[in-house]
């Protein structure tokens, strides 16, 4: 999950760099369309896409059709070429989900970044948005090509001017996209001591502690942006977060409260909170935040964590119901499939459980809890030797020796 956090934060970043980067042009239609779709900053651009997608939809189509007339009237618009490569990013990233997301807008946002180095090949900003583009493509080699030429004309700019604000956090942008925290801290800290007051650069070095797993400074980092911003609904959404990684449940839950407070709409402040309720075990408290969640726009981590829940409480066909969801949407991550398959086989239906636990085989070879749950169901059907080299294959992979250890013991007793 850090990492998810830290490449989501960047990966939105990442394009309000190029947004803040092309300036103002006091003649285009498309720069308030623009501003208004695709703020130029973190909390604007969530913001919008979390309270009004259908809104944010609409408007990103009417930015296109501007910066369409914009290239009409000059095809060497290179601003014009960067601008609607990022909505075309953003049109493609909030498409779906993996791999069902419109490849029609990928490849429309990687011609226009493609036509913006064509014309000016020292375009920091096409290639920080191309390579973004492939990168939500999960074409992770182009992406980085992308990203390294970024970085050497970032280094060009920061040596001609060591105190470029904005260089230093596009840099730590890209670091942060390549999966380099600790050089994005670096860029960040610079960052922060030539502007303390830069609230975007004080979170982004909180997702980028985040990543390496330094929950206090990133805590510290969000109380920074908190301070300079009171209503920067995400830092208090973002620091819930981490006081629950730290184990601080009643500040968790402070955060949360106030971020719902400040926007009702929030369903990652919801999902959250309600996860957070599931560990405390207030199943019911969880489960009402995770309808709340769904209600306000499909979210698939809340059905799987509702699925948890309902599984807790023993209620096991709602939990296959939104297990059913998450596999629908995301065939391809194992952990579905182990959760199905246990709920499976606490009904008895041992033959879908045993199904879903090979689909997670198949996907993850190495998956030491499918292995436990194989070697569940065949202990209740009383199937001793595949039991025992279930069990004995998900201890060897690392899983719970306690847990393999009991289950082998009442092998041995039965």
């Amino acid at each position: 999950m850090r990492c998810l956090i830290f490449s989501t934060v960047l990966s939105c970043l990442a394009i309000a760099a190029v947004l803040s980067a092309c300036g103002d042009d006091s003649t285009s239609e498309a720069t308030y369309l623009l501003s208004q779709a695709t703020p130029s900053n973190l909390h604007g651009y969530r913001r919008l896409a979390e309270e009004d997608p259908a809104g944010r939809d609409t408007m990103l189509e009417k930015v296109v059709e501007a910066l369409s007339e914009d290239i009409g009237r000059d095809s060497g618009n290179v601003q014009a070429y960067e601008r609607r490569g990022v909505v075309y990013t953003a049109m493609y990233m909030y498409s779906g989900l993996p791999p069902n997301r419109d490849d029609s807008k990928f490849q429309l946002a990687v011609d226009d970044f493609t036509r913006a180095i064509d014309l000016d090949p020292n375009s920091i900003e096409a290639y920080i948005g191309r390579g973004n583009a492939y990168d939500l493509k999960e074409q992770r080699e182009k992406a980085n090509g992308d990203y390294q030429v970024a970085l050497e004309l970032l280094n060009e700019a920061i040596r001609i001017d060591a105190n470029d604000v904005g260089a230093y956090i596009r840099r730590a942008n890209v670091y942060g996209l390549t999966r380099d925290p600790n050089r994005a801290i670096q860029d960040l800290d610079a960052a922060v001591r030539l502007e303390p007051g830069n609230s975007l650069a004080y979170f982004a070095r909180a997702s980028a502690y985040s990543e390496k797993g330094e929950y206090e400074k990133a805590i510290e980092d969000s109380g920074n942006v908190i301070r300079l911003d009171p209503n920067f609904v995400h830092a208090y959404n973002f620091r819930g977060s981490m006081y629950t990684r730290m184990g601080a449940y009643d500040k968790a839950i402070e955060d949360f409260n106030k971020t719902i407070s400040l926007n009702p709409n929030l369903r990652w402040a919801y999902g959250n909170r309600g996860t957070l309720y599931a560990q405390q075990g207030d199943y019911d408290k969880a489960i009402r935040d995770l309808d709340k969640a769904i209600e306000i726009s499909p979210y698939l981590v809340a059905n799987a964590n509702r699925g948890r829940v309902y599984f807790l409480k023993g209620n096991y066909d709602r939990a296959i119901e939104d297990y059913n969801i998450v596999i629908d949407r995301t065939p391809n991550q194992p952990q579905a499939y182990v959760r199905r398959g246990n709920a499976y086989r606490m009904k008895g239906e041992y033959d879908k459980a045993i199904q879903d636990f090979d689909e997670a085989i198949g996907i993850e070879m190495n998956n030491s809890e499918a292995y436990f749950g194989k070697g569940l169901v065949y202990a209740s059907l009383s199937d001793d030797i595949r039991a025992r080299g279930n069990l004995d294959k998900a201890l060897m992979l690392g899983y719970d020796s306690d847990e393999v250890e009991a289950a082998l013991k009442e092998l041995d007793d039965g």
